[in-house]
């Protein structure tokens, strides 16, 4: 490859590479990204000869000076500093590529790329990123190379052809189109070196204490789901479509992993007001979140949730730690800050930050924090619901305090009533199927039990008009999505006095078999109910911390169209987007969200494994070593055999050497003598070789001097060359170097007469 296309092209790329580091993240629109890299590409053919740089400056300015006042507009009137300042970013990278006269605009573009990765940083938390700044650091390697060398060979040229202006522009040309100054070697191994300085970094990176999480990554927009919001509105026309983006990836104990597990229920937010076919939580009149809030002295704030029970002590929160099942949640930016845990989350921590968190209002059990950015926390969940048997011997009643709203329709209060009430052949229906029945579990299996074989799921949207969304479901349509499924069976089981609330979240994922996680997708949102025991200590397990009562999970959705664990397939195409997805939850999980707690689990995972090979090696020494003693006579004769083998090696190796003779020196032609004698006799006259010259610049020297046996010695210097490393030794040669040789003593000899 010629020298210029070689520093051309890596320039470009690390321009490009930059780029897409700054525009892959989303934050950007689609047009302004792939216009910008249009124009980008196209820059390639902008120059000589085919244009004039001087005819379109003007054009350029003008252009530019437009772009700077729309961007700071834009800025003050939207307050999106950082995006219109992106923009502003691509503009100039462009029209800087479409005016690269001098080495100053190559030095610019150079600043330009490196501010554009530095804002990337910012913009882009995906996987791009990492892939776009690998590529930045070895093409940057390439192209600052290339521009040094550049630029040394322009300047040299200049200083030594100043007085010949036509000459240097020849011999620059010459050299920026030779194909010899650089090959493949010089990429491979500037490519080698760079990345092994990458490597480095990424160590030093791993190495360096953290300090908290994402504090300067831009808050992302949160993702809005179909099947998931901080409130359920029954009805609408449409299809709800399966997004299958990921929104939450989980690490759990592999006894609830592996693509044969159970569906798990991630718990959000919960309902306990159904009003007109919309749930939402009754500020003011719901029960608040009981909790326990641990943040001093701890770089993790825990959160343990109380349910109806008392305030636990730390030892008691300790222990009901390890009898809970332990989660680690990377949950990306949502609609809602609502975090979720599996089943009956008990314990929540997350790490802290350097400004106080605003704690917004929480209801009905669950936990809120505000993140403009992927999060990662820890829930500590009660997975295994108690026996059914127990759960029928359960007691009725007393509720906690404030409860009883668990237990209300749209009814109440009284003074309030609703636009659409809960029609008599709902509350008919209601106490239809759980007459039979004595206790609540009954009760409500039943409810569930005839809801599941009785009315089909689907994902087409049918709006009931002014007719009672759940009456519709139940006794005219009778299809319907998961949220209708729940507040049928919330309302009916209502009617009968259980107490229940609905519940949103996400049912199942998709586990991942390369890094051992479950993959929760948008498309996994579902909503279910959950039925309230009062706890009376009959069927607590025994040792297992009191929280009041418990809460149990009831879903009366269809069995079949539930999403399992097993779900995204075992072909080709399936393992590798959950390969991809392996990569991206890697990158946020150690570069993204890398914080102390991180770091300070692997540097543990580092020392267990460390212990486990000094363990292992230690083992097999002293297997060694008992080995060896029994063994010792077998290496004693095996020691000697070898010995006897080398020193029999040795021997004929030294014979040769020995009765070969002494070595001959080399040979050195009569015209080196002529030219050591001339050289001698130069030395004696004041012109003698300084130590750092060669032969040829010390007759050059002599030449432009002026000396008179200046010529005679250019030409013994030229035979002498001949003879010593040409090897080309002739009578001729011979007998011109002694006529020059007697030439230089008789000018040397009437110079000293003079």
């Amino acid at each position: 490859m010629r020298f210029a296309v070689a520093h051309k092209a890596a320039s470009y790329l690390m321009v490009v590479f930059a780029y897409l580091a700054m525009t892959t993240g989303g934050t950007l629109t689609p047009l302004v990204t792939l216009g910008g890299l249009s124009a980008l590409i196209a820059s390639w053919w902008w120059e000589p000869p085919r244009i004039r740089y001087e005819k379109w400056g003007w054009v350029w300015t003008v252009l530019s000076i437009f772009a700077l006042v729309y961007s700071v507009l834009t800025a003050i009137v939207t307050g999106d500093f950082l995006g219109v300042g992106a923009q502003f970013l691509i503009w100039l990278i462009v029209a800087k590529s479409y005016n690269r006269r001098a080495a100053r605009d190559w030095q610019q573009m150079y600043l330009l790329a490196f501010l554009m990765l530095v804002a990337g940083s910012v913009l882009n938390a995906e996987l791009t990123y990492g892939m776009s700044f690998l590529g930045f650091v070895i093409t940057s390697t390439w192209a600052l190379t290339l521009f040094h060398l550049r630029r040394e060979m322009e300047d040299n040229l200049l200083v030594k052809h100043a007085a010949d202006r036509a000459s240097e522009r020849v011999e620059v040309r010459r050299i920026l189109d030779s194909r010899r100054i650089v090959g493949g070697r010089f990429f491979v191994g500037t490519a080698a070196l760079s990345f092994a300085v990458f490597l480095g970094a990424a160590i030093v990176f791993l190495a360096l204490p953290r300090v908290g999480f994402g504090f300067f990554l831009k808050a992302r927009g949160g993702l809005t789901l179909a099947g998931f919001s901080d409130g359920v509105k029954l009805g609408g026309h449409g299809v709800i479509k399966d997004d299958p983006t990921v929104v939450m990836r989980v690490e759990i104990d592999a006894k609830y992993g592996g693509r044969s597990a159970a569906e798990i229920h991630w718990c959000g937010v919960a309902f306990d007001r159904y009003r007109d076919g919309q749930w939402s939580r009754s500020i003011g009149r719901a029960p608040a979140t009981r909790q326990t809030l641990e943040s001093w002295n701890r770089p993790r704030e825990r959160r343990t949730l109380l349910w109806a029970g008392r305030a636990l002590p730390v030892a008691e929160i300790e222990a009901l730690a390890e009898t809970t099942v332990k989660q680690e949640i990377w949950l990306d930016p949502l609609d809602s800050d609502v975090l979720f845990g599996a089943s009956n989350p008990r314990i929540v921590e997350y790490p802290r930050t350097a400004r106080r968190r605003k704690l917004p209002v929480e209801l009905n059990d669950e936990i809120r924090l505000e993140h403009g950015q992927t999060i990662h926390y820890t829930v500590y969940s009660e997975i295994v619901q108690p026996d059914p048997q127990v759960l029928r011997n359960a007691p009725a009643g007393p509720l906690p305090t404030n409860f009883e709203i668990y237990r209300e329709n749209s009814q109440t209060p009284t003074n309030n009533p609703p636009k659409k009430p809960i029609t008599q052949r709902t509350r008919d229906l209601a106490l239809q199927i759980t007459a039979p029945h004595t206790n609540t579990y009954d009760k409500a299996m039943a409810i569930q039990q005839y809801l599941t074989t009785n009315y089909k799921y689907t994902l087409e949207l049918d709006d009931p008009g002014d007719q009672e969304a759940v009456d519709f479901f139940l006794f005219d349509r009778k299809k319907g999505h998961c949220e209708f499924f729940a507040s049928a069976f919330a309302v009916l089981a209502r009617e009968a006095d259980i107490p229940v609330r609905q519940v949103n979240g996400f049912l199942g994922g998709e586990w991942n078999e390369y890094q051992g996680y479950v993959a929760v997708r948008a498309g996994d949102a579902h909503s279910w109910a959950e039925v309230f025991f009062p706890d009376g200590g009959s069927y607590r397990e025994p040792g297992r911390v009191s929280p009041g009562g418990i809460w149990v999970t009831f879903d009366p959705t269809p069995p079949g169209n539930r999403s399992l664990m097993s779900r995204g397939g075992s072909g080709i195409r399936a393992r590798i987007a959950r390969f991809f997805d392996t990569l991206k939850f890697q990158w946020s999980k150690w570069v993204i969200e890398y914080d102390l707690s991180s770091q300070i689990a692997l540097f543990r995972g580092i020392g267990k494994k460390l212990k486990a090979a000094a363990t292992a090696i230690k083992g097999a020494i002293i297997a060694a070593k008992d080995w060896l003693l029994e063994h010792w006579w077998a290496l004693a004769v095996l020691a000697l055999g070898i010995t006897g083998f080398v020193l029999v090696r040795r021997r004929r190796s030294v014979l040769p050497l020995a009765t070969a003779g002494p070595r001959r020196a080399r040979t050195r032609s009569s015209v080196a003598a002529i030219y050591d004698a001339a050289s001698k006799q130069l030395a004696k006259h004041g012109a003698a070789r300084e130590a750092a010259e060669t032969p040829r610049e010390h007759a050059q020297r002599l030449a432009t001097r002026g000396d008179a046996w200046a010529p005679a010695v250019v030409q013994l210097t030229d035979l002498y060359y001949a003879a010593e490393w040409g090897q080309k030794l002739d009578p001729a040669a011979e007998h011109t170097a002694a006529t020059l040789g007697k030439q230089i003593q008789t000018a040397l000899r009437d110079r000293r007469t003079r």
